[in-house]
């Protein structure tokens, strides 16, 4: 969910122009397990400085692709290696009136996989229109630059691909659901693998078989995130989303699963929010999202 209407302190690590006074004094906690070993953990803090409006916000995260087995030319174990990702993140966000809201935020961190080390940077430039009083909230999300250098490689450097990405929220004043969908990867149209809609020769006979998929459908389809969320009671809430792309690239044919789906549950006891998710990737396993966030101050 690019923009949530009830944004929270963790949604911001994706679109900081969410942000507002209201996060101020907040610490947020939240860990993630993808797969094999595969977790992200991360914390952050927002503040307000006196007398201003811009809410500042800082944090660390750091993904980590567990432990590997190391081995010479001949396939002989030399030992084992590790491998993570960790990074800081620092930015501000200003609201230019009551509804719109715009941020900026910069990324910075190292990769290690066993000896060899990069730095990399990315900068977010994003912006945020809330109507409160509709239930609305429109979100874009860019990220203009970004790269990285190895330094014990030779020196490689290399740029990340440009991303964009719109996401747009509607409530309803007489219905306890709301709607979410995000139109990623706005750079570029065509996100299916080359030669995915041409059509196939029966080895066989030699007759051309038809591939029979919707091009223009899949196109755009592979763009969208859709979902919904239900609010069972104030400190309970529950959400369902679905992945085009995701199911379409990471399901078996003849078991798809629940690849692409995913689903979560909020609730609020006393002072404590927390959020658990779960999302399916393939039918090998899915991740596991967990976070928790208190106020520090009263403020």
């Amino acid at each position: 969910m690019g923009a949530p209407l009830h944004a929270e302190m963790g949604d911001a690590l994706g679109q900081a122009s969410l942000l507002d006074s209201t996060h101020a004094g907040q610490l947020h906690l939240a860990y993630m397990d993808y797969f094999a070993g595969t977790a992200m953990a991360s914390v952050m803090y927002a503040s307000r400085p006196e007398k201003r409006k811009w809410v500042w916000h800082t944090g660390l995260r750091n993904l980590g692709y567990g432990t590997f087995t190391s081995r010479d030319p001949v396939g002989s174990e030399t030992g084992s290696f590790s491998a993570s990702d960790v990074s800081w993140v620092s930015g501000i966000s200003i609201p230019v009136d009551s509804n719109l809201t715009l941020a900026v935020a910069s990324w910075l961190g190292q990769s290690g996989y066993a000896e060899r080390r990069s730095s990399f940077a990315q900068l977010d430039l994003s912006a945020n229109y809330f109507r409160r009083d509709r239930q609305l909230r429109v979100a874009l999300n860019w990220r203009p630059w970004g790269g990285m250098r190895t330094a014990n490689a030779g020196g490689v450097t290399g740029g990340f691909e440009s991303d964009m990405r719109l996401s747009l929220t509607k409530g309803f004043d007489n219905a306890p659901f709301i709607l979410y969908t995000t139109y990623d990867e706005m750079q570029q149209w065509d996100l299916a693998p080359e030669g995915f809609y041409d059509d196939t020769i029966d080895p066989l006979t030699g007759d051309t078989l038809p591939n029979g998929t919707w091009a223009f459908g899949d196109r755009l389809l592979r763009h969208l995130a859709i979902g919904t969320g239900l609010q069972l009671g104030e400190n309970l809430a529950f959400r369902f989303g679905y992945h085009h792309r995701r199911r379409q690239q990471l399901r078996l044919n003849n078991a798809p699963g629940t690849a692409g789906f995913a689903w979560g549950l909020d609730f609020k006891v006393k002072r404590f929010h927390l959020a658990v998710a779960r999302n399916t990737y393939h039918t090998a396993g899915a991740s596991t999202h967990l976070s928790i966030r208190t106020r520090l101050t009263n403020r």
